[in-house]
């Protein structure tokens, strides 16, 4: 989330109010094994894909893509 400068505040503006995008979702698995890939726009508008995995009453964050600039990430 750092690298792309996408905010946990962004993050959840997507989770409520982002479109699943079914076809770079994972559904036909376990229900903990579940992905949504959650698309919208941000609101410094970057417009980008969110991976979600919901198990119980938690959701992870898989990974976060700006799909419109490729960020440098020196993550470890």
């Amino acid at each position: 989330m750092d690298c792309r400068q996408i905010s946990e505040k962004e993050i959840e503006a997507i989770l409520l109010n982002g479109t699943i995008n079914y076809k770079k979702s994972s559904l036909q698995v376990a229900d903990c094994q579940k992905k949504y890939a959650v698309e919208g726009i941000t609101d410094d508008q970057q417009r980008v894909s969110i991976i979600f995995a919901p198990c119980a009453d938690e959701v992870t964050v898989v990974t976060c893509i700006d799909l419109g600039k490729e960020w440098v990430c020196n993550c470890q």
